[in-house]
């Protein structure tokens, strides 16, 4: 078996297209990396607290104009009391270190690697067919389920690779350009939409990341058994991309119509995120809970396990 996925690693990385997805990840690492930089260019020189103070005061003043709306003056005065908030618990706002940078930006970033882990998955086996050569694979002293799970493995030795590289991109870049913070710093949930929601910076990105993966593997997987169904690459491809993009799309359908249609909650796509569950703020359907979300993602997941395996064991390999 470690000489089947040995073999598969090397074809991997024979191809060019593996480098310039590497190769991409630490540009998008160091352009996120600018773009944040030049936004939060004088920040960091500033007092905060001083500033939060200053805020205040100019906001209580604020309250004190005559020709001032009921609306205006709710809003003002939610800002004094999230001012007040972050001073009593010593949150900075503007703080700005490697662990923010990735909590914002690493987390967004990992959506390149599930488009290159599906690109490559989709084709692992496709691309056998496309080229002709898996009939010289297959001849081989091993077992079809055998060749199979080495090209399996060898999609999710590839996964955890391009996720590392990223999250080590990530670290470094952030330590050059915003040096390097506390991982238990606190800052604003940034999908709390100024509302009080304070999280532990660097328990918030491993929590975004985890939440994450079962997801991500979920639909490596659907790329991998769309690769044993077709024989055409292009074809196969094509359509997990497909799946990739819509899956966002078909997720917001389906919740407009999960109170009405209870059965919609055991269909996939709305399931795919977890990291709604992380604070509460994203999304999710009304009764959803973690366990449901990741009882769903298993089941869905060993029935495309079972399906790849079992196509692929049936499958016709003359051309």
């Amino acid at each position: 078996m470690i000489s089947l996925v040995k073999n598969e690693w090397m074809k991997i990385f024979s191809k060019v297209s593996t480098y310039i997805f590497i190769a991409f990840l630490l540009l998008a690492a160091l352009g996120a990396a600018v773009i944040d930089y030049k936004l939060s260019a004088g920040e960091s020189g500033k007092d905060w607290k001083q500033e939060l103070k200053a805020d205040i005061q100019e906001q209580q003043k604020a309250l004190e104009a005559t020709d001032i709306s009921d609306d205006e003056k709710a809003e003002i005065m939610a800002d004094i009391d999230l001012n007040k908030q972050l001073l009593a618990d010593n949150i900075n706002p503007d703080l700005n270190t490697n662990w923010t940078y990735m909590a914002e930006w690493t987390t967004t970033l990992t959506s390149f690697v599930t488009l290159f882990v599906v690109i490559v998955c989709s084709s692992l086996v496709s691309s056998e067919f496309s080229d002709g050569t898996i009939k010289q694979l297959l001849i081989r002293p091993y077992k079809r389920w055998k060749i199979l799970l080495s090209k399996y493995i060898t999609s999710l030795l590839f996964a955890a690779l391009l996720l590392a590289s990223l999250l080590i991109f990530s670290y470094l870049i952030g330590i050059i350009f915003f040096g390097n913070g506390s991982y238990s710093d606190k800052i604003m949930d940034p999908a709390s939409f100024g509302e009080f929601s304070p999280v532990v910076v660097g328990e918030y990105f491993v929590d975004m990341i985890v939440y994450w993966i079962p997801g991500f593997l979920v639909i490596t997987t659907i790329a991998f058994m769309l690769s044993t169904l077709f024989k055409n690459q292009a074809l196969a491809v094509g359509i997990s991309i497909f799946i990739l993009f819509a899956s966002s799309t078909l997720n917001m359908v389906i919740q407009s119509f999960i109170g009405k249609y209870e059965w919609l909650k055991f269909v996939l796509f709305p399931h795919l995120d977890l990291r709604g569950y992380i604070s509460g703020t994203m999304e999710m359907f009304d009764g959803a809970t973690l366990g449901f979300s990741m009882g769903v993602l298993g089941i869905y997941y060993l029935i495309f396990l079972a399906l790849t395996f079992f196509f692929f064991q049936k499958k016709d390999i003359t051309n």
